[in-house]
């Protein structure tokens, strides 16, 4: 079967087709997962996220379609941004609840472990704290709804939610992932003074 090319060396044209498979391809993983959840609910539960991560791959090889072949979907993990990668170019970020419904946090908003290749990323989540699992799939930076505090800034996701954090500081994903580290903690830490300005709230984000 004929493997997909590089996304840098397609036309425009050809690019779009690409993505727009991807996103099919996205779709029917997420079918094929939730097909499974709803045959049997103890599917996907009292496993670990490396374990979802796992049958997610399993998913995505299992409904895959020209131009991606089986061997385009690869989970890599550990300390790789995201943890599946598929035909180079696209990337699936697979996240686990367990108690927190569609909600959950994130990976870092310095990407220091991004695939280089990867342009394209989506969310695959995998929702356990119902009676049985539930997946949902989607664009990667249309899941972020804010930013969190651990040890590094985190992204909040809610796979749910109407407004990313972008809407909110006016910028775009693929403008602010590129941006250097100290400009895009400057950006976020602006915009949490603001907010908290603009709520009558004397705080200051310690990062």
């Amino acid at each position: 079967m004929k493997r997909i090319p590089n996304i840098v060396s397609v036309k425009q044209p050809q690019i779009s087709q690409i993505d727009s498979s991807f996103k099919e391809l996205t779709q029917r993983a997420k079918g094929w997962l939730n097909d499974k959840a709803l045959a049997d609910n103890s599917f996907c539960k009292n496993i670990s996220p490396f374990e979802v991560e796992r049958v997610t791959e399993r998913a995505f090889k299992e409904v895959c379609f020209a131009p991606f072949v089986e061997s385009d979907i690869k989970l890599v993990s550990g300390h790789t941004f995201p943890e599946i990668i598929a035909g180079n170019n696209y990337g699936i970020e697979v996240k686990t609840s367990s108690k927190g419904g569609w909600k959950s946090t994130g990976s870092s908003i310095v990407e220091s472990t991004r695939a280089e290749d990867v342009k394209k990323v989506y969310m695959l989540f995998a929702n356990l704290s119902g009676d049985y699992a539930e997946f949902e799939c989607k664009l990667y930076e249309q899941c972020l709804s804010g930013i969190a505090v651990t040890h590094s800034p985190r992204y909040l996701i809610d796979m749910q939610g109407q407004e990313t954090i972008f809407d909110k500081i006016a910028t775009t994903y693929d403008d602010f992932r590129i941006l250097k580290e100290a400009d895009k903690i400057g950006l976020v830490r602006s915009y949490y003074i603001q907010k908290a300005k603009k709520e009558g709230k004397i705080e200051m984000p310690w990062w």
